[in-house]
């Protein structure tokens, strides 16, 4: 997923909890964390729709491979990608919002 609509997404998240006045330090600090919760709540639907016998290579590929690589593993494994994302994102709002 691209690092700006991520962000987006994160402060659509947080601006939709409604935290009272918060000090610019400790909300960029609540952006930070909402940030590398919804990165790994995409990781989890990635792996989870993985085909099984592909979760080695991917998980080698993960400590060498540039994020243009991994991309591409992931798009000629995953038959929707980008759907795959988008649910993780929902499930992650509607968690992180309680709904």
């Amino acid at each position: 997923m691209d690092h700006d609509a991520l962000d987006l997404f994160v402060e659509k998240v947080v601006a939709e909890k409604k935290f009272p006045e918060l000090d610019p330090e400790v909300l960029a600090q609540i952006k930070a964390d909402v940030k590398v919760r919804a990165e790994q709540h995409i990781n989890v639907a990635i792996l989870a729709a993985l085909p099984p016998e592909k979760i080695e290579e991917f998980d080698k590929l993960l400590d060498t491979a540039t994020e243009a690589d991994i991309q591409k593993f992931v798009g000629d494994n995953i038959p929707d990608p980008a759907e795959v994302t988008a649910l993780a994102l929902i499930n992650f709002r509607n968690s992180y919002l309680g709904v």
